[in-house]
């Protein structure tokens, strides 16, 4: 299980917190929301998923980093694309 920590997000209204929450509890891949850590099953990652990780963790701004974690043969000619925006976000630094 991956559990990312969701304690540095600012929300600047109720209404933008309960939009967080109720969007990672519509990402499949996410089995709980404990405490602020979403809890995630690695092996319930696909690319809608992931892709879906990378847009709440970027619209938040949360770090990404703990995503790369997720890279696998299956998903590494998208995920690890240098191009896109989340790369080094999830990959810079390694």
């Amino acid at each position: 299980m991956l559990i990312i920590d969701t304690q540095p997000v600012v929300y600047y209204s109720q209404l933008d917190e309960d939009h967080f929450f109720a969007w990672a509890q519509e990402i499949p891949c996410i089995k709980s929301i404990d405490c602020g850590y979403l809890h995630i099953q690695e092996s319930e990652v696909d690319e809608q998923a992931m892709r879906d990780l990378l847009a709440i963790l970027e619209r938040y701004r949360l770090s990404a980093k703990p995503l790369a974690a997720l890279c696998t043969p299956e998903n590494e000619s998208w995920f690890k694309d240098k191009d896109k925006f989340w790369y080094q976000d999830v990959f810079g630094n390694f």
